[in-house]
């Protein structure tokens, strides 16, 4: 058997730069799990300082990943502004935390705080949002963040200096999935915040909880789609919005695994009926090729068999040409084989097993009547791409071709055929 091939998250790219909110109407959502007091970080290095005075000024930390930009009028006297990186102690915190000082520092113009995040750290099945520490220890969730995903970049407003840090707030679950060619799954969207209370604007706060729960406002979630297409495509597959009181989405895929594998399934997060500063979540789908004619032959040992049905076009039983005009009335006829695959149901799915392809042909040597019925096969290890899109065969002589291994057919290129009156690649076709 081979070695199982390690499957890589496929990044999509951010389709919005946007802003993060959610509105709620009181008593439309499940209480969400409570959210706690939490401690405090400890430092982890050495705090960046500057002097700011009423002309404002910028301070970054130490890492460059969090910046200050104190505007004139915000301050009436120099200050010694610090950055200090500390441990973060917030809920779903995706990066460093920061104590920023002096703290307790309240400024007359708001100051604008900016993380910079890594392109590693980047999610497109999740929004995030800039959280601070209050004197309770809850960490606070500012639904005003601005999230830029083309520069990876969080942005926010405040007038009082804290502890700070960046979470997770929303969440497409699951991010990333497999399904089976023809199957469906359930996309549901997450929320990591708790309810809000009062209407949207950009100062306003909502803790962090300790325990994501479906989101329930269902009219902020919008417009469904496969790779961009609202309610997706017989090609791609579909979305439909579920009708029930969760965000949540079913995707089904097509009968056939598409051209683009991985699909995008996507939802837009909104936060009111205008349909204005829209985030979108976009999960990452895996469509398999199914199992295809298997049967059990041990517990959890699959084998699927695939019958020879056209060599070079030609249906069976197929006359090979002759490659030497001595050969004079020698003949080879295929009359039928098949390939078979073995593995497990993991391994099959994934596209990872073993292969058996065998020809049958009855040989007539030249001169005689006489017509003898043989069998040749060729055995190996075979590996299909995470797209689905194509095969590759490597004998245990490690000759190698390539083809395409699919629920309900399979096709191998350049396969190298050898009978006594003919040698080539040939192109092989099955279906169960």
């Amino acid at each position: 058997m081979p070695t199982q091939p390690r499957l890589q998250a496929l990044r999509i790219m951010p389709l919005l730069t946007s802003i993060l909110m959610a509105c709620t109407q009181p008593g439309t959502s499940p209480a969400p799990s409570p959210s706690s007091a939490f401690p405090s970080g400890t430092p982890t290095g050495e705090a960046a300082r500057a002097t700011v005075g009423p002309d404002g000024g910028t301070v970054s930390s130490a890492d460059g990943k969090l910046s200050l930009k104190i505007p004139p009028g915000a301050l009436t006297a120099p200050t010694a502004v610090t950055v200090q990186p500390i441990t973060s102690t917030a809920p779903h915190a995706r990066g460093v935390a920061y104590r920023l000082g002096p703290e307790g520092t309240t400024f007359k113009q708001p100051v604008q705080l900016t993380f910079r995040y890594d392109e590693a750290q980047e999610s497109a099945a999740s929004a995030f949002v800039v959280a601070t520490q209050d004197a309770r220890g809850e960490w606070q969730a500012h639904l005003g963040t601005a999230q830029d995903r083309a520069t990876n970049t969080l942005t926010v407003r405040t007038t009082h200096f804290s502890d700070w840090t960046w979470a997770e707030a929303y969440r497409l679950d699951p991010g990333q999935a497999t399904v089976k060619v023809g199957e469906s799954t359930q996309l549901t969207l997450q929320r990591c915040v708790g309810p809000e209370t009062a209407p949207f604007d950009e100062d306003l706060v909502t803790p962090l909880i300790t325990t994501c729960a479906p989101y329930t406002l269902t009219p902020f979630t919008r417009n469904w789609a496969v790779n961009g297409a609202a309610g997706g495509s017989q090609e791609a597959g579909t979305v439909t919005k579920d009708e029930s009181n969760v965000a949540s989405g079913t995707y089904r895929a097509p009968a056939e695994q598409p051209s683009v594998n991985p699909v995008a399934v996507s939802v837009d997060l909104v936060r009111n009926e205008a349909g204005t500063n829209t985030l979108r979540l976009v999960s990452s789908v895996q469509v398999t090729g199914g199992l295809g004619p298997c049967k059990e032959v041990v517990t959890g040992y699959y084998t699927c068999k695939y019958p020879l049905t056209k060599v070079d076009g030609h249906s069976l039983p197929y006359d090979l040409p002759k490659q030497d005009p001595n050969q004079g009335d020698a003949r080879d006829r295929i009359t039928g084989g098949y390939m078979q695959v073995s593995g497990t149901q993991e391994n099959l799915l994934i596209g990872a097993a073993s292969y058996e392809i065998r020809y049958e042909f009855d040989n007539k040597p030249a001169g005689t009547n006489r017509e003898t019925h043989r069998v040749l096969n060729d055995v190996g290890d075979y590996l299909t791409n995470l797209q689905g899109s194509a095969t590759t065969f490597t004998s245990i002589a490690k000759v190698t071709y390539t083809g395409l291994i699919q629920q309900n057919k399979a096709v191998v290129h350049d396969f190298p055929m050898a009978t006594p009156v003919y040698s080539g690649a040939v192109r092989l076709e099955f279906a169960p």
